[in-house]
């Protein structure tokens, strides 16, 4: 799995969400779903579903009983993320950044509130819903602002 794609499969909140959940230790889907269904207001199957994709990306593994899923990380998902941390240094290095300096001066901005979330439960539609097509003659182009 590419740096990307794993960034843009963890990238929806709910995935991420589930990461975390699992970071305390291994839990059921049940569980899963009632912890990320409270917080998003997701069907169950909603969940079931963002479980299948982490699993078949590799960074979450389950483990079937006769009844019931148990899920835990996997160690490729600290493999994934130190990866793609350490690909991020690799191109800051050699640009000469100094110390980012504050979360504003980062571009880091506060997780959405439950109610800001699409129907995938993904903000940054609606991040991209807040650039406006303007036009020019050689190629479109985007600023801040209503469409």
């Amino acid at each position: 799995m590419t740096h990307a794609a794993t960034l843009a499969l963890l990238g929806s909140p709910i995935r991420w969400r589930i990461v975390e959940v699992l970071a305390s230790g291994p839990a059921t889907a049940g569980e899963i779903a009632d912890e990320i269904g409270s917080s998003f207001r997701i069907a169950r199957e909603s969940a079931s579903k963002h479980l299948q994709l982490l699993a078949r990306a590799g960074l979450i593994e389950c483990e079937r009983d006769m009844t019931t899923r148990l899920y835990r990380l996997s160690p490729r998902l600290i493999g994934a993320l130190q990866a793609l941390v350490d690909r991020l240094v690799a191109l800051r290095e050699p640009a000469g950044y100094d110390d980012l300096g504050t979360e504003a001066s980062a571009g880091l901005e506060p997780a959405p509130h439950p109610d800001e979330l699409d129907g995938d439960g993904c903000w940054c539609i609606r991040k991209a819903q807040e650039l406006a097509p303007v036009s020019t003659r050689a190629s479109p182009m985007y600023t801040l602002g209503g469409w």
